[in-house]
């Protein structure tokens, strides 16, 4: 997969989601912060790569 290919607004993957968190610029990288995977006391989930998916993903375009 070429990893500069463009991505589309109505792809399923984390880039399009809501819960999509950027921490690239601390030091932490791409986080899920969907409440069902939060941990108390501990950073979110690692998100493997922007074009990962998972049973969780909502929609950037269905949340405004």
């Amino acid at each position: 997969m070429n990893k500069f290919r463009e991505i589309k607004p109505n792809e399923k993957i984390c880039y399009n989601c809501k819960y999509l968190a950027w921490l690239i610029s601390v030091g932490q990288g791409l986080r899920c912060g969907h409440p069902d995977k939060r941990k108390e006391d501990k950073l979110p989930e690692l998100v493997p790569s922007r074009f990962h998916t998972c049973e969780l993903f909502i929609s950037i375009l269905d949340s405004k």
